[in-house]
């Protein structure tokens, strides 16, 4: 994985949002839609190349099952938002933005009991802030599409949540 060139990027976070922003204000509708698009999508791929490496890398069959789920389920989610950004002319990031890429470095470099451990608070607190994220979106949001998507996931990014805080637990009794 390698870092986001900048703005100039055109896969990178911050022209994603901004050409979202731009799309959706010339067309009256709501620029916030665009940065969600880009913004979850960075987190997203976050989570499932923290999974992808969580489920090789774990120490604990806990930490590698875990790793899995969130491969799987990350990776089906950001492809359904994809689909939806795409039939909105929205640009999705390929790459992690910078944040997301130095966390997702941070917990590369650690092995044994404290990846394990750094891979669990990491989930905690994507998740943690995808949750908002998310029902900011569903709660205000005015794009039907995108509010119905942060609806439908909700359950599966608290199901996440619980469960890593879960595996924290057994972990660390």
């Amino acid at each position: 994985m390698t870092s986001c060139g900048g703005s100039s990027d055109s896969t990178s976070v911050d022209a994603a949002g901004k050409h979202n922003e731009k799309l959706l204000e010339t067309t009256g509708k709501d620029e916030k839609a665009g940065w969600f698009v880009a913004e979850v999508t960075s987190g997203g791929l976050l989570e499932a190349e923290l999974g992808r490496l969580a489920s090789s890398k774990g120490a604990s069959p806990l930490v590698r099952e875990l790793g899995q789920t969130l491969l799987n389920h990350h990776t089906q989610a950001n492809a359904q938002l994809k689909q939806i950004a795409d039939l909105k002319n929205l640009v999705t990031p390929t790459q992690m933005g910078d944040d997301h890429q130095d966390e997702y470095n941070e917990i590369m470099s650690k092995s044994g009991a404290a990846f394990d451990m750094a891979y669990l608070k990491a989930v905690m607190k994507e998740h943690k802030q995808a949750i908002k994220d998310f029902e900011d979106m569903a709660a205000e949001g005015t794009d039907v599409e995108l509010k119905a998507f942060a609806t439908k996931s909700l359950p599966m990014l608290r199901a996440h949540l619980a469960q890593a805080e879960q595996v924290e637990e057994q972990l660390n009794p």
